[in-house]
C-alpha cells in the first residue's frame, strides 16, 4: 500500500519520459521537447497573442481558433493556468503531457480525458490527490484499486461514494473516508453500518486535514517568442 501516495506523486511515480515536475513546472509550461528557441520565435503573432491570454486565463482558450486548440504547447499552457481549459481541446484529451498538467490543477479536469486515460492510474491517482471527487471519472478498475480510493477519500472523505462496492467494505478504507468526513459512512456498506462497534470508532475519530494539495499557482515566466 502506498501510504503517501498524495505526496509521492507530486514529482515521482511517473515515467522517466514523462515526469511531471519537468512538464508542469513552477515556472511555467517548457517549451516542447525538440523545438528550439528559433522555431518559437517563428510561431504568428496570433499564436503569440493568443499564449499570453492562456497564461493569464486558461479559460480564454475557448475563444481560439480551432487550430491554435489542436496546438499542444499552447494547450499546456492554457490547463497550467487552469485545467479545466481541457474541455476545450478535445484533440488532445488523449494526450499524456496535456492531461497530467490539466489534473494537477483541477483534478476535476479527468472528466474530459480520454477513457484510455481515466484509465492511467497515475493520471487518476494525480488527479485524486489535487480533488478527491476526481473518483467519479475513473475507470471501473481504478475505482476498485484500494490506493487509487485511499488517495481518494484521505482528500475528499465523501469520494467513498464512487468507490467500488467491495471497497466500501473494506474497514481501513471507510476508516480513512470518516476520519476526512463522518459524512462519508452513509457510502459505507450494510455490513459496516450494522457493526456499532466500527462505526463508533470510525466516527470517533479526530478530524484529519484532507491530503495536501499541490502548491497554488505562481504567474508562468515562459512564453516563446514574449
Amino acid at each position: 500500500m502506498k501510504a503517501e501516495l498524495c505526496t509521492d506523486l507530486k514529482l515521482q511515480a511517473v515515467p522517466p519520459s514523462k515526469n511531471p515536475a519537468e512538464l508542469c513546472q513552477v515556472g511555467g509550461w517548457q517549451a516542447l521537447e525538440g523545438q528550439s528557441a528559433v522555431e518559437a520565435l517563428h510561431r504568428s503573432d496570433e499564436w503569440r497573442e493568443q499564449y499570453q491570454l492562456v497564461q493569464k486565463d486558461g479559460l480564454a482558450l475557448q475563444s481560439a481558433p480551432w487550430s491554435l486548440r489542436c496546438d499542444k504547447e499552447l494547450v499546456a499552457e492554457a490547463c497550467w493556468a487552469n485545467g479545466l481549459a481541457l474541455q476545450h481541446a478535445p484533440e488532445l484529451k488523449d494526450d499524456w503531457e496535456v492531461v497530467m498538467c490539466a489534473v494537477s490543477r483541477n483534478g476535476t479536469a479527468l472528466m474530459w480525458a480520454s477513457p484510455e486515460l481515466q484509465a492511467d492510474k497515475e493520471v487518476v491517482s494525480r488527479a485524486v490527490c489535487e480533488s478527491g471527487g476526481a473518483l467519479a471519472y475513473a475507470s471501473q478498475e481504478l475505482r476498485a484499486d484500494r490506493d487509487v480510493v485511499l488517495a481518494a477519500v484521505r482528500q475528499r472523505g465523501i469520494a467513498l461514494r464512487y468507490a467500488s462496492e467491495d471497497l466500501k467494505a473494506d474497514r481501513e478504507v471507510v476508516k480513512a473516508a470518516a476520519g476526512q468526513s463522518k459524512r462519508a459512512l452513509m457510502y459505507a456498506a450494510d455490513v459496516l453500518k450494522k457493526d456499532a462497534a466500527f462505526i463508533k470508532e470510525a466516527s470517533s475519530q479526530a478530524p484529519a486535514p484532507a491530503a495536501e494539495r499541490p502548491a497554488a499557482p505562481v504567474p508562468p515566466s515562459y512564453g516563446p517568442g514574449l
